[in-house]
């Protein structure tokens, strides 16, 4: 079963109903636009955490600006605050602030004063890249889950199903596509059912496999006296939901859950098996065993057994039968009309065995030349939406329990299908076309047909790797269904799919697609988006409610000046250089005929502003006037440009 084409999948806004309608908002797309879009969420975090830094900064900024007279220190941790851009780029000036004050202020507390500030900057910078590395985990919280949108969503059938004259052609056809299905299942089943199902082709089904029971401890499902001592092994695959184990995605309301059990024997042959010769195929005399569990009126024989025919070296063989009521009648002891019955015929031929074998089913005995195992297949469908079940019965009676079930439209579509597909799900279907190949005792068979030996219940083991098979050929065939086959095959005929049932089939492991959770990509946005808005519009909307209930308007004014245009101002305006306007806006301005900076032969191991006379010249702001008065005085030498030192006990304030 190959996987669809990535033409076949769905692209866009879509609900993954076994999660719900909030969890499981999805968004697929293709592998060149998801990596898009991941790249944009981790750089729109990292935005983000820029943004929490500037709200942090602001707001420890106000807390810590007084009308009182500050240290240096104070008041370059506060431009540092105010200026930096990023939660890094403060931890390292704010590192610089202490190691510069370390030989003038106490060393300790230089250290101990920035600390908390270099940690917050550090643990808010931690967050986000975090937070930006894992934003992809957005496409994990969708999972790999992907929705087949095929054109040729549908299924094969035969041409002509004449029951007075069938088509063999057709039928040719049909057991030749079953063939090819049962193997590609049989290959699945091997990898994913009998191993630790860690294949990577264990993930192209929605689940990698269907979870299912056994019991040892039940009675032979058919009359006692028919069955070997040992009872009945039973395997019950448990309510498989079409949603969440088979993918067909759709409401609870719109699901449809379903249930096999299937019971195995070993049947006895005493009693039912008689030995004669035969000439018919030539003049050699035939030995012959003829197992009779069937009835019909013209003696239909269902299985004879060759003894001369186990010449030279010859491994396992299996024969299958189903005993369909239109074919044959079983025998009494066999016949159910609630289960759909299959006899195997296994014969181990010459297989040698290196240590005795005591399985029923494949051991020696002077009166067993081959051991037989019956199985009995049954079926139930289950509405979720109401709770009504069907009973478990065969596939013959249930179109009529299946009426009584009061399914919808959507529910009686997806039925349909379950329908055919478990019809060649039964364990006959699954073994027929494998034959001895199907079994597991043939996986440690050599060339030379001699085995170290075989478990006591090694027919337990065969009867659970056809279970196994039939669970994995019932997801094949609803994920062929809505792919649709390859190509069509002379004598069958393509029949189109429901069409609201064709849209609904998930898939997973299809490269070139990623699926992301709206719901994290929304939560991405949304938070990241409000971070960043606020940080826009926190420090305006906080100076105009200050100053229109007049509350602490200076903290708004320190922030204003603090700012590293309003600081350049501060220093040209202190040195009497330009006449400016603007002493709390972003951007504060003088006329464009100023010229500013530093006169020439100017101290270039400590530069310093030096005045222009503007005496008699008014002010184009009175305020800047009034607070350019207040320039802060740093003074001694700086060791790294950037960092001003300053005596320690002498107070600055605005």
């Amino acid at each position: 079963m190959s996987l669809p084409a990535a033409s076949q999948i769905y692209t866009g806004v879509w609900i993954n109903w076994s999660r719900g309608v909030v969890l499981g908002s999805t968004i697929t797309l293709t592998q060149r636009n998801g990596s898009l879009l991941t790249a944009f969420l981790g750089i729109f975090v990292t935005a983000a955490g820029t943004a929490c830094w500037r709200i942090l900064s602001f707001l420890i900024h106000q807390h810590r600006s007084k009308q009182l007279l500050n240290d240096a220190i104070h008041h370059q941790q506060q431009v540092i605050l105010r200026n930096s851009g990023t939660p890094g780029e403060a931890a390292w000036q704010m590192t610089q602030v202490a190691w510069h004050w370390r030989k003038i202020a106490n060393r300790p507390k230089s250290i101990l004063r920035s600390l908390p500030l270099v940690i917050l900057a550090i643990c808010n910078m931690t967050l986000f890249t975090i937070a930006g590395v894992f934003s992809a985990e957005v496409t994990k919280a969708a999972g790999n889950e992907t929705l087949i949108r095929s054109p040729t969503c549908g299924y094969l059938s035969q041409t002509n199903i004449r029951e007075d004259l069938p088509d063999y052609e057709a039928i040719a056809a049909f057991n030749a596509k079953d063939a090819n299905d049962t193997l590609a299942a049989s290959v699945y089943s091997r990898a994913c059912y009998d191993s630790s199902h860690g294949g990577s082709q264990c993930y192209q089904y929605p689940t990698a496999y269907i979870p299912w029971t056994n019991r040892t401890d039940v009675p032979c499902p058919f009359e006692d006296n028919i069955c070997k001592d040992m009872g009945g092994f039973e395997m019950d695959s448990g309510l498989i939901d079409s949603d969440q184990t088979l993918g067909t995605n759709a409401k609870t309301s719109d699901r449809v859950q379903y249930r096999m059990v299937t019971t195995c024997s070993i049947l006895r042959t005493k009693g039912y098996a008689y030995e004669f010769n035969s000439t018919d195929s030539g003049t050699d005399v035939q030995h012959l065993i003829r197992y009779d569990y069937v009835t019909s009126a013209d003696d239909r024989v269902l299985f004879e057994y060759n003894t001369n025919d186990v010449v030279g070296k010859n491994g396992y063989a299996l024969t299958p039968y189903a005993l369909l009521d239109n074919l044959t009648d079983p025998i009494p002891a066999l016949n159910r009309t609630d289960a759909a019955i299959t006899l195997m015929f296994l014969a181990p031929n010459t297989v040698e065995y290196a240590r005795p074998v005591l399985d029923p089913c494949t051991m020696y005995t002077a009166d067993q030349w081959i051991g037989v195992l019956a199985c009995a297949d049954q079926f139930q469908f289950r509405n979720p939406a109401n709770g009504m079940s069907t009973p478990l019965t065969s596939l013959k009676f249930m179109p009529e329990e299946v009426a009584k079930l009061e399914y919808n439209q959507l529910q009686t579509a997806t039925v349909v299908n379950l329908y055919r597909t478990v019809g060649t799900g039964t364990t006959y279907h699954s073994v027929q076309s494998l034959g001895a190949n199907a079994l597991r005792a043939s996986d440690t068979l050599g060339s030379n047909f001699i085995q170290i030996g075989l478990p006591d219940n090694q027919w337990m083991i065969e009867a659970a790797a056809m279970f196994s098979l039939s669970m994995a050929k019932l997801q094949q065939q609803i994920l062929s269904h809505a792919v649709g086959p390859k190509g069509f095959h002379e004598g069958l005929t393509f029949v189109k799919g429901d069409k609201d049932l064709c849209q609904r089939q998930k898939v997973r492991g299809v490269s070139g697609f990623l699926s992301f959770s709206v719901l994290g990509v929304s939560i991405i946005l949304i938070l990241g988006g409000l971070l960043i808005f606020t940080a826009l519009v926190l420090d305006t909307l906080v100076g105009l409610i200050r100053r229109s209930s007049h509350r602490e308007d200076h903290k708004s004014v320190q922030w204003a000046v603090d700012e590293k245009l309003q600081l350049q101002r501060l220093a040209f305006e202190g040195a009497g250089q330009g006449r400016w306007a603007g002493g709390t806006d972003a951007v504060p301005t003088t006329s464009m005929d100023e010229l500013l900076g530093f006169k020439p032969g100017f101290n270039q191991n400590h530069p310093r502003l030096v005045g222009n006379d503007f005496s008699g010249v008014q002010l184009a702001d009175e305020t800047a006037e009034s607070e350019a008065s207040t320039m802060i005085a740093m003074v001694k030498k700086s060791e790294t440009p950037g960092v001003t030192v300053q005596e320690t006990g002498q107070l600055l304030q605005y």
